[in-house]
């Protein structure tokens, strides 16, 4: 019984790191309020912001891997708040914004390189210079849109940039004028969530860029808000913090496939909004922003989904190995694995909601399952080692397809 016993310990504890946050190194450049942020590769950036009476160019580096800051290259233009940050193909992206102090909106445009820490100028944005728009990235297009310009009026046009060719089209306006509001991609489309309209909001809009079209989707099922913050883990888009006069460190889960919210584990620390964010491999990273003061404080979020806590990959350390192809799946899907009949091994397949669709023996090494009557979607396979009679223990490793 004792192997048992610490089989299913690990077991408990490989699965049970999920939904929490670690605090990390803080930031340690002035503590500010509607920086913006983006990732390449493992490093996380963050660009601008301001204070009660200073507007920000400064650009800083947060390793993953060292839990370091660095300062890299200034932008090279005025100081602000209130801009747009993507990345697309290791290169980040950070433009518009508002400073203050001048009474200037930026619609400018520029590129940083981290391999040469430098910035490069790109084509304006094609529309009216404004701060507080938001935008994400889809392949190798950049989004911005919505904002406000100088004369205080509340827009909905939206642009895309296309990075080959440095140009600015217009697409199709978000059908709602906003400012401060989150945006964000997951896989092929992109996502604009609250904000202020015509008072705050807490409205959900899907961007499909193939068809431009907005489509609107469920409603975050939380207060409305301005200045929350939102990114993508996997299949998933988070969204949380902001304010609404009271201030906010509620967080929420959005599932596109069921076009579902789920609350999850509040963002440490006292309630905030005008945070910056940025997702990294299955982590995602929130901190800064204003609470009355300005934070510096900084946060790496564990989400539980499976892609996002890596249990794909628990063959390895549990001595369960096995593949599934076509990966996606259309009629049918194979799984293979050495151990088939040789182990006792248990087969279960669930959809993203946890339903089970499907369970047996796996007694081939690779077993072709028909997958044509399963709906378009995410699903989850499990073998399962059951425990035996000379006090061996069971183990059990994850991995998901995709239905289309």
């Amino acid at each position: 019984m004792k192997k048992l016993f610490t089989l299913t310990f690990i077991l408990f504890s490989f699965f049970a790191k999920a939904d929490y946050w670690t605090q990390k190194a803080d930031f340690p450049g002035a503590g500010r309020q509607l920086p913006s942020g983006f990732a390449i590769g493992t490093k996380g950036y963050v660009c601008c912001g301001n204070s009660s009476s200073s507007y920000f160019n400064d650009l800083w580096e947060y390793d993953t891997g060292t839990n370091i800051w660095t300062q890299k290259a200034d932008l090279p233009a005025g100081g602000r708040y209130g801009g747009v940050a993507f990345s697309i193909n290791n290169k980040g992206y950070y433009g518009t914004g508002k400073d203050n102090s001048t009474n200037t909106s930026y619609n400018d445009f520029w590129e940083y390189d981290p391999a040469a820490n430098s910035w490069s100028q790109k084509a304006n944005m094609g529309g009216i210079a404004r701060g507080f728009a938001a935008g994400f990235s889809i392949g190798n297009k950049g989004y911005i849109g919505t904002g406000r310009n100088n004369s205080g009026t509340k827009l909905t046009d939206f642009w895309e940039w296309d990075q080959a060719a440095n140009v600015w089209t217009q697409k199709s306006d978000l059908p709602v004028a906003r400012l401060q509001a989150a945006g964000y991609s997951i896989n092929d489309k992109g996502y604009i969530s609250t904000g202020n309209g015509i008072g705050n909001l807490n409205d959900h809009w899907q961007f499909d860029p193939v068809l431009n079209t907005w489509t609107q989707k469920a409603d975050l099922p939380a207060p409305p808000r301005v200045d929350a913050t939102g990114f993508a883990i996997c299949d998933k888009g988070y969204l949380g913090t902001g304010g609404d006069g009271p201030l906010y460190n509620d967080f929420w889960e959005y599932n596109p496939l069921t076009n579902q919210w789920i609350q999850k584990t509040n963002v440490p620390g006292t309630p905030r909004d005008d945070c910056p964010s940025f997702s990294i491999g299955n982590k995602g990273y929130i901190g800064l922003g204003d609470n009355g003061s300005y934070m510096n404080d900084f946060w790496e979020y564990t989400p539980d989904s499976a892609c996002a806590t890596g249990i794909e990959d628990a063959s390895t350390p549990l001595g369960i190995t096995f593949t599934i192809s076509p990966n996606p799946a259309k009629n049918f899907i194979v799984i293979s694995s050495p151990l088939a009949g040789k182990e006792n091994l248990d087969i279960t397949i669930t959809d993203v909601d946890g339903k089970k669709v499907y369970e047996s023996k796996l007694l081939i090494s690779d077993f072709r399952l028909p997958t044509s009557g399963f709906q378009k979607g995410i699903y989850f396979v499990e073998l399962v080692i059951l425990p035996t009679g000379d006090d061996r223990g069971g183990a059990k490793a994850i991995q998901k397809f995709i239905k289309e």
